[in-house]
């Protein structure tokens, strides 16, 4: 078993939390996508969270402005 700090620890918690948000959001969003990917994802997002930020940084609308924007039409 390997041995890990507090410090350490308290990071990869911060990570899981984050997952766990990034996860309740998309889930809202009505995007389908399988749990495993979807756990994948948000993990992956969470673990690179200083390069979501620096990508997302200028950013200055909330989005989306219209409702169900992201929905396809039929």
């Amino acid at each position: 078993m390997a041995v890990i700090s507090k410090k350490e620890a308290d990071a990869w918690d911060r990570v899981l939390d984050a997952a766990a948000e990034l996860s309740g959001l998309i889930e809202s969003s009505g995007i389908a996508i399988d749990e495993d990917d979807l756990e994948e994802l948000t993990l992956f997002l969470a673990m690179h969270g200083h390069a979501v930020r620096s990508i997302l940084k200028n950013l200055k609308q909330r989005w989306p402005i219209y409702p169900n924007a992201h929905a396809t039409k039929s």
